[in-house]
């Protein structure tokens, strides 16, 4: 059995391969020289750290097979492809061809991911449908829950801000107030445009942790230890461990820093409003 005994540490392993070679080829596919340039060692580890990552709620949630494959393709592009295009708009960084070459991958990667970890990573039981899910998420969507929803999305854009004014060493005003400012000058988007974007995208990283509230049901603390954990390795452990190379170390750490802040208390945030404790 691939969930005890030695195959607990096979199967994330074999995941972690998986991911690293779904990336290497797709990318070899589009642009060789770039492919011989990334270290398939690093795109290997940050596959098996997805992989353990994503193990608690692959085998502890009974999904149907066709249900976790849906549900991670997609939260697996929101968190990674869609958040790095919407953190790069905010940013202003340009959409050059080397990070469309480099995010096509991730894409595939994802699809890779999700069809895996059903497979090498599976639940005991296989209840959950996709209809039963999209029932659960209807009811809790109600007033209430939208209210929630907006409001998780409007505290990921304020610590956004405050984490990135506070810890980013890349602003050169010594007083908060002043790194805020510059953050917020940034071209070639407005301050309005930032705070829409980000809002945006707390949002949909709320909508997409939803269907696991309804489904796993734990202590708060541990929701916050395992979802947390979850989204850090996706969205920002995982894309920097694999990009280690290109990444200057100080900007590496800032990155890193910041993103364990942000997932941590978004993710607290999260489990408070919609989180249910085991019964």
């Amino acid at each position: 059995m691939l969930t005890s005994g030695l195959g607990k540490y096979v199967a994330p392993t074999s995941l972690g391969a998986g991911y690293a070679i779904a990336k290497m080829i797709s990318l070899r596919a589009l642009d060789s020289e770039l492919a011989i340039a990334q270290d398939f060692t690093y795109q290997f580890l940050a596959g098996v750290l997805l992989a353990f990552a994503l193990r608690p709620v692959t085998n502890m949630i009974y999904w149907k097979r066709t249900t976790a494959i849906v549900f991670f393709t997609i939260y697996l592009l929101i968190l990674g492809p869609v958040g790095q295009i919407l953190r790069r708009m905010i940013w202003g960084n340009p959409f050059d061809n080397i990070f469309w070459l480099l995010l096509f991958p991730e894409v595939i990667a994802a699809f890779t991911v999700s069809i895996l970890a059903p497979i090498l990573l599976p639940s005991q039981q296989k209840v959950i449908s996709l209809g039963l899910l999209w029932k659960r998420l209807q009811k809790e969507l109600n007033l209430s829950g939208l209210l929630k929803l907006f409001g998780c999305g409007l505290l990921y854009t304020l610590l956004f801000f405050i984490l990135h004014s506070t810890f980013d060493e890349s602003f050169t005003s010594p007083f908060w107030m002043g790194r805020l400012q510059e953050l917020l000058s940034l071209p070639p988007i407005s301050v309005q445009e930032k705070i829409m974007l980000l809002w945006g995208q707390g949002i949909l990283n709320t909508l997409i942790l939803l269907p696991l509230f309804l489904v796993f049901f734990r202590e708060k603390v541990e929701l916050i230890v395992v979802f947390g954990s979850l989204s850090f390795v996706v969205a920002v452990f995982s894309p920097a461990f694999a990009n280690f190379q290109r990444i200057e170390p100080l900007l590496l750490v800032d990155q890193v820093f910041i993103g364990f802040c942000l997932q941590f208390l978004f993710v607290a945030s999260a489990v408070f409003c919609f989180g249910r404790n085991e019964k």
